[in-house]
Formats: C-alpha cells, structure tokens, sequence
C-alpha cells in the first residue's frame, strides 16, 4: 500500500481569463477548491475460464497507490480575500485523505474471492475486462469512503459559512462539519 503526500496546487488568474478546467462564475468573483481523489491497483487474481472469451476472476491480492491532489482557483483582485475560506476546502479534503489507507484497505478487502465475470474478443481480452470491474468496483467503494465524505462535509461547509460571508473562523467551521460526518 502506498499513500502519496497531497499535492497542493494555487492557480490565480485573471478575470478576463479563466482557467479552462474547472466552471467559475467569474463576474461574481468566484473561487473554487477542486480534491481529486485517485486509487489505482495492482490486482493478483485467481482466473476461472468459462469458455474461449469468457472468464470469472477472484481477487486474492492488491497493490494499491492512493493519490491526493488539491488546487485553489482565487480571481486575481480577490486572492488574498477569498484564500481563507478555499483552504478550508482544502483542509477538509485532505482530512478525509487522511483516512486513504484505511479505506482503501477495507474496499480491498470487500473484494477478496469475490467474483467478476466479463467476456471479450478472446481470454487476455476477458481477462482485461474483469480487470476493469475489479479496479471500478474498488474504486466506487474507495470513493465512497473518501470522496463522497468530503465532498458532502464541503457542502456542509459552505452552507455553515454562507460561502465564507459568515464570520466564522476557518478552523471552527471544518471542525464542526467534519465533526457532523454522516
């Protein structure tokens, strides 16, 4: 198992020209905080063949690399202001990152000698599209304990602060949100 550091990124720009990979509302000044999550494996298996293009895998180990990446979008004119409220995005992604080996680990574990069936123009084929769901399905529930909770904790978060309008301290806000986790 492997847990890269998070990757911390700041992108300023210029109102005239925003950046083309994330949706701003620039005429309002917008900031943003983009967590992207990653997990990739490495997947030992058990390999049944049903027929020529067809075979049942059953995942018996993982390798696992998980990876963190956090990027502040703040409007020229308004970085310094606007700065405070997106690093509280940030803190709560990576708390939730925090927990990345743990939940990687339990998603590895609810598919050890699980089966995944799949058919393709011949065996390798097969075999690469049951790859596929094995590394979707640890995905999906990678993401579920990670993603999916920071994402609604920064839902939280923002409707607390009122988008950071409210006079709420930074701290005090991602403690009480992440304290109210579902």
């Amino acid at each position: 198992m492997t847990v890269e550091p998070p990757v911390r990124e700041q992108v300023v720009f210029d109102r005239n020209r925003p950046p083309r990979s994330i949706a701003l509302d620039v005429d309002q000044g917008a900031a943003a905080c983009s967590n992207v999550f990653e997990i990739e494996a490495r997947i030992a298996s058990t390999v049944e063949v049903l027929s020529p293009t067809t075979v049942r895998v059953y995942p018996e180990r993982f390798d696992i690399t998980t990876r963190f990446r956090s990027t502040i979008y703040l409007p020229a004119r308004r970085a310094y202001e606007l700065q405070a409220h997106e690093e509280g995005h940030r803190a709560i992604g990576e708390h939730y990152y925090g927990h990345a080996e743990s939940a990687a680990r339990e998603a590895a574990e609810l598919l050890i000698g699980r089966a995944f069936e799949a058919s393709g123009a011949d065996r390798p084929a097969a075999e690469h599209a049951a790859g596929a769901l094995v590394r979707a399905a640890l995905r999906d529930a990678f993401m579920q304990r990670t993603h999916a909770r920071s994402a609604a904790a920064n839902a939280r978060y923002d409707a607390y602060t009122d988008h950071g309008r409210k006079a709420i301290t930074v701290a005090d806000a991602t403690v009480f949100v992440i304290a109210e986790d579902p």
